[in-house]
């Protein structure tokens, strides 16, 4: 029997996220950390979606079985540099401002780096270190530039973060270039160097009374930068998959993508305008689809081996007892579902449900936690662990108790919001004629003109068609609400979605007109109303079970 979570707080420990975002390296007033204060190593991928984990052996072994799996746990805004940001700041997009991968509505410049994660936790008396990606856009302005909180600091230069090869990092001030894009040199692998800075990080500071607070970014299975790409003439194109190392090239030349019941959708009458305008999956694109699906299997497995050395690295000196792994990514990605060929971005299962899996002090193994989950959360778990104190209200709530205990459970629902559906005030239909409101729309717009990318040098070529407008200008934006059983989406242009999760997991028919759902959808929305614009403790309310339909 599921028992309510209450209020109940449970002490501190340590997390190893894997995968990377957080922000800082001016060193502010530190507070001397207690010995017994545990290790967080976060470890974070870009655009991996949930099933990949099923091809990541040591990751299943090592955090799976050696710890916790968050089973419904969702980016509240499915792309990478918001992701990002609401990591580092434990605010939903409406609170810390960044709501687009590039300016003006978004990118690393519009992030608060001054009140962030790795501030607080250098202030608690960690020492940290950020090794890889950070929210895009980072080193366009300044490449020289170290962001607060952080005392060793090795962050990639965009655009060259995206590549596997030829990529350059910022080191402690220093600017140095690995490699060069158009040779494989084993030596210069991005995963393999990251993981290799990872652990000689580890072996350096393990001796130190300080824990640590290790962020690492790996960039796979994100798409690389794209070079001249032939274009085939397809409508929407398929972004292509980041170069395996050497050792994993055609490791999966045979593997298909997971074609279930929403790929290729063959009915969207019940969808928005914007996905009905995608065509029916050619045969051509089909074949990118598959192309691409197993070029980023095939990255994920340098990153399933750099958590193994990781974790035995902390063994061999003595840390992974007193050390929480978290392993993580910032959102999913679609391969052919509903027919969209690729991108992110949407709160539908592909693109926003994603890893989570935590394994430290306290954690049984094996455990499968069936609360749902957000990235706010990830803040709040990890200033809960380290003692910090946030300067800003958080979001999100700490998943330390839920950890510990799965059977714990709560009515608490999560928001999703993209681009100017992330305001509290949103556009709305005839309100994007001028100044601020003509930018407000930008992000939603390229996203219904089909760039669920929106990843600039990395993302696929534009369209090789032009498209009729047919009042496409909001499209993709909106803000929506998950509960245990509904999704709700609400997008700015006036569109909707419902879905009944329970009844149909696959999200093939909304039942947004549908009469038997009118009292369900007048609770979502009345919600939805409140958890748009909350703040702090208001985003993780509970709420009562949603009405069952008439």
């Amino acid at each position: 029997m599921a028992r309510s979570a209450g209020t109940t707080r449970i002490p501190v420990a340590v997390l190893l996220v894997l995968g990377v975002l957080l922000a800082g390296c001016a060193r502010p007033v530190r507070t001397a950390a207690p010995a017994s204060r545990p290790n967080v190593v976060v470890v974070m991928t870009d655009d991996q979606w949930l099933d990949s984990v099923r091809f990541m052996p040591n990751v299943q072994r090592l955090l799976g079985l050696g710890g916790a799996t968050f089973d419904r746990y969702y980016a509240s805004f499915p792309l990478c540099c918001p992701s990002r940001s609401t990591f580092l700041s434990g605010q939903l997009a409406h609170n810390n401002g960044v709501r687009h991968n590039a300016p003006p509505l978004g990118g690393y410049d519009a992030l608060d780096e001054e009140n962030a994660l790795p501030v607080w936790m250098q202030r608690a008396g960690y020492t940290t270190s950020h090794i890889g990606k950070y929210p895009n856009g980072y080193g366009k302005s300044d490449e020289t530039h170290v962001p607060p909180g952080w005392d060793e600091w090795r962050g990639s230069i965009d655009p060259t973060t995206y590549d596997m090869y030829g990529y350059r990092l910022n080191e402690n001030g220093r600017l140095r270039t690995y490699g060069d894009p158009w040779v494989q040199d084993p030596a210069m692998y991005q995963t393999d160097v990251y993981r290799d800075k990872a652990i000689d990080f580890i072996d350096r500071r393990s001796a130190a009374d300080d824990p640590i607070f290790l962020s690492v970014a790996f960039l796979a299975p994100h798409g690389e930068n794209v070079h001249g790409a032939p274009d085939n003439g397809d409508f929407f194109r398929v972004g292509r998959g980041p170069r395996p190392a050497l050792r994993h090239q055609g490791e999966f030349a045979a593997e298909r993508p997971p074609y279930d019941a929403s790929y290729g959708e063959q009915d969207v009458a019940d969808k928005p305008e914007f996905l009905r305008d995608y065509p029916e999956i050619s045969a051509a694109t089909g074949t990118e689809i598959a192309t691409s699906y197993r070029l980023r299997l095939e990255s994920l497995l340098a990153v399933d081996e750099a958590v193994q050395r990781i974790v035995d690295a902390l063994r061999a000196n003595g840390e992974l007892d007193d050390t929480y792994l978290m392993f993580v990514s910032d959102n999913g990605f679609f391969f052919g579902q509903h027919r969209v060929p690729t991108g992110k971005f949407l709160p539908h299962e592909a693109a926003a449900h994603v890893p989570l899996l935590l394994r430290g002090p306290g954690i049984a193994g094996g455990a499968h936690v069936p609360e749902l989950s957000t990235n706010t959360d990830l803040t709040a778990t990890i200033t809960d662990i380290g003692g910090a104190e946030p300067t800003i209200p958080l979001d999100g709530r700490s998943l330390l108790p839920f950890a510990r205990d799965p059977l714990l459970r709560t009515g608490r629902p999560l928001l999703h919001e993209a681009a100017e559906g992330a305001l509290p005030d949103p556009v709305r239909p005839g309100a994007a004629g001028d100044g601020a409101s003509a930018l407000d729309v930008a992000s939603g717009r390229a996203a219904g003109a089909g760039d669920l990318d929106q990843d600039g040098s990395a993302s696929p070529p534009a369209p090789a068609k032009s498209r009729d407008d047919h009042s496409q200008v909001l499209d993709a934006a909106y803000e929506a609400i998950r509960t245990e059983r509904y999704l709700y989406v609400r997008y700015v242009s006036g569109d909707h979605e419902l879905y009944d999760l329970h009844v149909d997991p696959d999200e093939l028919a909304s039942k947004h007109d549908d009469a038997r759902y009118t009292q369900v959808r007048a609770f979502l929305d009345r919600h939805l109303d409140a958890l748009q614009g909350c703040r702090g403790a208001e985003c993780a309310r509970p709420i009562p079970a949603a009405p069952r339909p008439g």
